[in-house]
């Protein structure tokens, strides 16, 4: 096209266009930023489809992946306080004791025909079983074990005495009265239950008549074991 707008002969075939070129270029600023807004817009449409082409690919694999992770985090939760749960209730508390052990028991066949005197009769080890005799010594602090063994015993059907020695009668029956379940003071005749004992000390008196003892006891024993190993 002439600048007249008159066609001439075109022998190259192309569509007859109008060019009409600014004298100033800063007049094809608008139309440099519409070609860039385009450009722009081409470019998110073509990352929606791809991001669309993935999700519609993988539909079932992106769920179940959320599952696996949601049921994981549940499952370490659980197993977390389950094994916080078994280890608070398998760990003793505070001041909690273990088991307790049984008392020992020393065979004393040498004491079997030692005598002591019981309501004023007197009468041998060997005669009196099944029974328990307890020597407490003075000041041992022991008058709560003395207690449950003489409980201990009158539960089991045994006879219980306190073993007392010289001229402590008095304070023997007021022990006696003390520590209850119908204990009954007994008089060492030879002295021989007081000799080499420490810590209060039970003698142990089988039906058959065989005679054993166990001392230094306290209350982290099994006391309800001397019955037993003493075969009363």
């Amino acid at each position: 096209m002439t600048p007249g707008s008159d066609p001439e002969r075109d022998d190259t075939g192309l569509p007859p266009v109008d060019i009409e070129i600014p004298d100033d270029a800063r007049e094809l600023d608008r139309d440099v930023q519409a070609y860039h807004r385009e450009q722009r817009a081409v470019r998110r449409n073509q990352r929606s489809r791809r991001l669309h082409g993935l999700l519609s690919r993988d539909s079932m694999v992106v769920p179940l992946l959320i599952c696996c992770l949601v049921f994981a985090l549940i499952s370490g939760t659980l197993l977390t306080l389950f094994t916080a749960t078994s280890i608070d209730q398998g760990m003793p508390g505070p001041g909690a004791a273990g088991p307790q052990p049984a008392p020992v028991m020393t065979p004393a066949p040498r004491l079997a025909s030692d005598a002591v005197i019981v309501s004023g009769r007197q009468r041998q080890l060997r005669s009196l079983g099944p029974a328990v005799l307890l020597m407490v010594p003075a000041n041992c602090s022991c008058a709560a074990q003395a207690t449950e063994i003489a409980s201990l015993a009158q539960s089991g059907g045994v006879l219980h005495y306190l073993l007392y020695t010289g001229s402590g009668s008095a304070q023997a029956r007021r022990l006696a009265l003390e520590l209850g379940h119908g204990t009954v003071p007994a008089r060492d005749v030879t002295g021989d239950l007081d000799k080499g004992y420490t810590g209060l000390t039970a003698f142990v008196v089988t039906a058959q008549g065989s005679v054993s003892y166990s001392q230094r006891l306290d209350t982290s024993q099994h006391l309800s074991e001397l019955l037993q190993l003493g075969d009363v």
